[in-house]
């Protein structure tokens, strides 16, 4: 199979840097899968990163110059899980190519984590797209604002566009509006699902009911 496989920054990294013991449980995960099917592995930043841009936005820089430290700090990530994994660190989209399997994160300003990942699936005509979050998968609406939100099994790719709402830098929700249409767009098979347990990932790909598969 041809996957695409997100890490979302809330599970891999905590305020200091790598939550060590959680990569010690998906690696292994991630080199198997890798083994047996073409892999893109997408990073995103955490709270590490985060904070540090916190920080930054107390100078006087514009918008573009942040995000171009945003995607500089993101490289790092992306660093780090192509040594763990063994693969090439993808920084330039325009690389990508049917075969290519490697570790995407930031690229440019403007374009999240989520979107770059999506466009690599798009590029390698992915079998699936997964996004591993900290919740259950996508809810009819905000499940932190409301206690009776209900998780959906299962959407069709016209009905995920209701979630296409407007995201910033650092806060882009469950998927963002560029990760979206190029889902949308490719009909690219996606699951969104909790991924603090690194085995269920291979559940999913095996095609057992987890999270929010959009199809």
């Amino acid at each position: 199979m041809r996957l695409v496989i997100k890490i979302g920054g809330s599970l891999a990294f905590t305020d200091f840097g790598p939550n060590r013991q959680y990569l010690l449980r998906l690696i292994p995960i991630l080199r198997r899968i890798g083994r047996e099917n073409q892999l893109i592995v997408g990073i995103g930043g955490g709270q590490f990163i985060r904070k540090y841009l916190k920080n930054v936005k107390n100078f006087v820089l514009s918008n573009e110059e942040i995000e171009w430290i945003f995607v500089d700090l993101l490289k790092t990530n992306v660093r780090l899980f192509s040594f763990l994994l063994n693969k090439k660190p993808i920084f330039d989209l325009t690389k990508v190519s049917r075969r290519t399997s490697g570790v995407v994160g930031g690229i440019s300003p403007g374009r999240s984590t989520d979107a770059n990942a999506a466009l690599c699936a798009e590029k390698i005509k992915a079998d699936l797209f997964i996004k591993l979050t900290d919740v259950s998968g996508i809810y009819d609406k905000d499940p932190d604002r409301y206690r009776n939100a209900k998780k959906l099994d299962k959407i069709g790719f016209e009905e995920l566009k209701r979630f296409n709402k407007k995201s910033i830098p650092c806060s882009y929700g469950i998927l963002d509006k560029m990760a979206i249409k190029v889902i949308t767009r490719s009909k690219i098979k996606t699951i969104v699902m909790n991924g603090k347990n690194p085995r269920h990932i291979i559940d999913a790909i095996k095609g057992k009911k987890i999270g929010t598969f959009i199809c």
